[in-house]
């Protein structure tokens, strides 16, 4: 079986716009890995200092377009999973308890080899506008039983250090891997960064042999 691995965040829009595609390259017979990764405000935060307004609307109208154009829902995460210091665009503050709380999720989903699953339940829940206060109530405990896992389960198994751990190991192999950012999909050792090279994967497999246009 092929295999795909891709360093996902569920902070960012672009992997959002991604997903759909994933899904269906799973469903051709691919085995797609997800790698889990912090926002790369948190990862690499010396990036984003000189962020400027421009880039920001820039952004903000590309991402919206990029879904329009793939026919998905679309709304900024509310709230956004990383809390960020007042008055900047991408400066996170130090301490971030909702980050920490869904990536322990995050991580024990993946780990319980329901990556995927839990991207296409509780990713898209934060993307596609339909459930503001997500962090809220039983939204997420609902999500995960919708997969076959229980919240607090998973919580108990993946303590915060413990997710730590993993998602520092996958910041190290995303540069490793030969970028940075997200999402990186990477097939055969090569790296293919942003949702919008996904068709050069799709290509460099059929290449390789190990797609047709019948797999589906």
């Amino acid at each position: 079986m092929a295999r795909v691995d891709v360093f996902y965040s569920l902070q960012s829009a672009y992997c959002y716009v991604l997903l759909d595609r994933l899904l269906e390259l799973a469903s051709r017979g691919v085995d797609v890995v997800i790698r889990p990764l912090l926002g790369g405000v948190l990862r690499r935060p010396e990036r984003y200092m000189d962020r400027d307004q421009l880039e920001a609307d820039y952004f903000a109208r590309d991402a919206q377009r990029v879904a329009d154009f793939l026919g998905l829902a679309y709304a900024d995460p509310d709230p956004s999973p990383i809390d960020f210091e007042p008055g900047s665009l991408w400066r996170a503050k130090p301490y971030q308890p909702r980050n920490i709380y869904l990536n322990r999720l995050y991580v024990g989903a993946c780990d319980a080899g329901r990556g995927l699953a839990f991207l296409d339940r509780v990713g898209r829940m934060l993307w596609d506008g339909s459930t503001p206060g997500w962090d809220k109530g039983d939204h997420l405990a609902r999500a995960m039983s919708a997969i076959d896992l229980d919240h607090d389960a998973v919580l108990s198994s993946m303590p915060a250090d413990r997710a730590q751990t993993e998602l520092d190991a996958n910041a190290a192999a995303i540069e490793a891997a030969g970028h940075w950012g997200v999402p990186l999909m990477i097939y055969k050792e090569e790296p293919f960064y942003g949702q919008d090279r996904f068709d050069h994967l799709i290509w460099r497999m059929k290449q390789k042999g190990d797609l047709s246009d019948v797999d589906a």
